[in-house]
C-alpha cells in the first residue's frame, strides 16, 4: 500500500497521522495532506479551522494516484552476501544493507527502512530534477536570444553586404558615365586637330602647285635664246611675289588624359568605408493581424481558456458567473455556473482540460476552485491553515498550472 512502510520484507499499516493509533485509514484531507480514521475525519470537520476542507476517500482517486507510484523496496538482492535481499538502510555508512551485514558491521548504526530513505531521496532527486527544469528553462530562454542575435546579426550583415553592392553600382555607373564623358571629349579634340591637319595638307599641295609651276616658266625662259622672252618673264615676275612657302605653328596644346594616383585614402573617400556600429537588440519586430473578432454581452472579459476549438470558459468579475461558450460564426452561451463563485477574476486550465479559478470571497479573502470540463467541482482549496490564518489571508494573484499539475 502506498501509505504503508516496509521493514525487513514485511508491510506494516500506517497509522492515522492525527490520533497516530487507528491504522484502519479511510480518508485524507485535500488542504491538509493528511491520512486520517474514520474518527478523526469527524473531529477534524468539526474544528472551526478545518470545517470547509475537503475531505476524500483514500481509496478513490487519490489513493489509486498514490499507488501508481508505489516504490518496490523488497527485492534489492544484496552485493555482499548475494543470496540476501536488503532490509534496511544504514545512514552512517550511506548503504543498503542485508540482515547479515546488520549482524556483522551494522549493529550499532543508524538504521532506517529503505521506503523511508527512498521516499527521502525520491524528494530530493525531484529537486533536482526542478533545478535542472529550471535551468533548462534558462538554457531556453539564452537560446531564444541566441536565435534571435542569429537572425538580427544575419539581416545586418546582409544590409550592410547590400549596401555595399549598390554603392559599387552607383560608382560604376558613375565612373562609366563619366568615362564614356571623356572619350567623347577626346574624340572631338581629335576632329579639331585633324581638321587643322587636314586644311595644312590641302594648303601646301596648293603652294607646292603654284610654286612647281612658277619654277618650270622661269625654266623654259632660262632655256631660251631670246633676249625679248627673258625680259618680259622678268618683267611679269618683278611684279608677282613668290608664294609664301610659311604655315601656321601646329596646335602646342590637346586634352590629354591624367589617371588620378593615390592611395587607399582615395578610395576610401570615394566609396566608402567600414566603421564599428551598434549591433541590433531586442526581440525581432512582431505583426500581429486580427483574424477575427467577437462581441459578446458581458460587460467585461477578465479571464478566458480555450477548451478545444469550439469551445471556451469566460469569467467575468462583475457577476458570480463562469460562462461556457461555443464559438463559431458568433459566440453563443452553452452554460453559465453560479451559485458557487462570488467574484471569479482568473481562470486557467491544466493537462486533464480541468477549470481552476480564482474566487475572491471578500477584500483579501480567496480561493481555488477547480471544476472538471463539464463543470463539476473537484475541489477547492483556501490556503494552509497554518499559514493563512489571522491578518495572513490567503490571497493568489495568478496561477499557473504544469505538466505534472494533476
Amino acid at each position: 500500500m502506498a501509505f504503508s512502510r516496509s521493514i525487513k520484507g514485511a508491510q506494516i499499516p500506517k497509522p492515522c497521522e492525527l490520533c497516530e493509533t487507528d491504522t484502519n485509514i479511510k480518508w485524507k484531507c485535500v488542504q491538509c495532506n493528511t491520512l486520517m480514521c474514520e474518527k478523526c475525519k469527524k473531529i477534524h470537520l468539526k474544528v472551526q479551522t478545518s470545517i470547509t476542507h475537503d475531505i476524500v476517500d483514500v481509496k478513490g482517486s487519490e489513493a489509486k494516484k498514490e499507488q501508481e507510484h508505489t516504490i518496490i523496496t523488497d527485492n534489492i538482492p544484496c552485493q555482499i552476501h548475494k543470496k540476501k535481499l536488503n532490509c534496511m538502510f544504514c545512514r552512517t555508512c550511506d548503504r543498503l544493507v542485508c540482515p547479515d551485514c546488520i549482524t556483522a558491521s551494522h549493529k550499532k548504526h543508524d538504521l532506517d527502512s529503505i521506503e523511508t530513505v527512498c521516499n527521502e531521496r525520491r524528494e530530493k532527486l525531484k529537486e533536482i530534477e526542478s533545478k535542472f527544469s529550471e535551468k533548462f528553462t534558462l538554457c531556453e530562454k539564452e537560446n531564444s536570444k541566441v536565435r534571435d542575435f542569429k537572425a538580427k546579426y544575419e539581416q545586418f550583415s546582409a544590409e550592410s553586404v547590400q549596401k555595399i553592392n549598390q554603392q559599387e553600382k552607383l560608382i560604376m555607373n558613375e565612373v562609366i558615365k563619366y568615362a564614356k564623358a571623356l572619350r567623347e571629349q577626346i574624340e572631338s579634340e581629335k576632329q579639331r586637330i585633324e581638321k587643322s591637319i587636314t586644311e595644312k595638307e590641302k594648303q601646301m599641295a596648293e603652294v607646292k602647285e603654284t610654286l612647281l609651276y612658277k619654277q618650270s616658266n622661269i625654266q623654259e625662259v632660262l632655256e631660251s635664246n631670246q633676249a625679248a622672252y627673258v625680259f618680259n618673264t622678268f618683267s611679269e615676275f618683278r611684279k608677282n611675289e613668290i608664294p609664301d612657302a610659311s604655315f601656321e605653328a601646329f596646335p602646342d596644346e590637346s586634352k590629354n588624359f591624367f589617371p588620378t594616383k593615390g592611395s587607399l585614402m582615395n578610395m576610401t573617400n570615394l566609396f566608402g568605408s567600414l566603421q564599428k556600429s551598434k549591433l541590433p537588440k531586442g526581440l525581432p519586430q512582431v505583426n500581429l493581424d486580427v483574424i477575427k473578432s467577437y462581441t459578446t454581452d458581458f460587460n467585461t472579459v477578465d479571464g478566458i481558456i480555450i477548451q478545444d476549438d469550439k469551445t471556451a470558459w469566460i469569467c467575468d468579475d462583475d457577476i458570480p458567473t463562469l460562462h461556457k461558450i461555443n464559438i463559431d460564426d458568433k459566440i453563443t452561451t452553452v452554460k453559465d455556473i453560479s451559485r458557487l463563485f462570488t467574484v471569479p477574476f482568473i481562470i486557467t486550465s491544466n493537462v486533464n482540460n480541468d477549470i481552476l479559478v480564482i474566487d475572491r470571497t471578500c477584500n483579501d479573502d480567496e480561493r481555488v476552485i477547480v471544476l472538471d470540463r463539464d463543470g463539476q467541482v473537484k475541489w477547492t482549496y483556501q490556503g494552509n491553515n497554518q499559514v493563512n490564518s489571522g491578518d495572513k489571508l490567503f490571497n493568489p494573484a495568478d496561477i499557473v498550472t504544469t505538466s505534472d499539475m494533476l
